[in-house]
């Protein structure tokens, strides 16, 4: 299983790869702005350090065979809630283009999915 959520980060990161440098190509072409590109990648970041979270507080709660950490609910909301003031805290600045963050949390979607497609043209074991 570890195997499976690290190759699920790498896709994470090529997923913001792509949505950074596909915007950076459009903003060349004149079909997007560059200001968009910070808010791509803090959005992506954010996508990432959560997605890193959640396996970090996953570890730890099934650490124990047939056990469930008790903790785990605990900070599973914390994280959560965390999540939620850290991107409103970034939409209500106006520091960073919404559109282009948004794309950047996209990344996470574009993320699994990649890996979901590369899973499916590898052979059955």
């Amino acid at each position: 299983m570890g195997l499976e959520i690290r190759s699920l980060e790498r896709r994470i990161l090529l997923a913001a790869a792509l949505i950074l440098a596909g915007i950076a190509v459009a903003a060349l072409a004149g079909a997007a702005r560059f200001r968009m590109l910070p808010g791509a990648a803090c959005g992506a970041a954010i996508a990432c350090g959560n997605f890193f979270l959640v396996r970090k507080i996953l570890e730890k709660a099934f650490l124990r065979e047939g056990e469930v950490n008790k903790r785990f609910v605990v900070q599973y909301v914390l994280k959560f809630l965390g999540l939620i003031g850290v991107v409103y805290l970034v939409v209500r600045s106006g520091w960073f283009d919404v559109l282009g963050f948004l794309l950047g949390l996209s990344s996470l979607f574009l993320g699994v999915l990649l890996e979901a497609l590369w899973k499916s043209f590898q052979p059955a074991e």
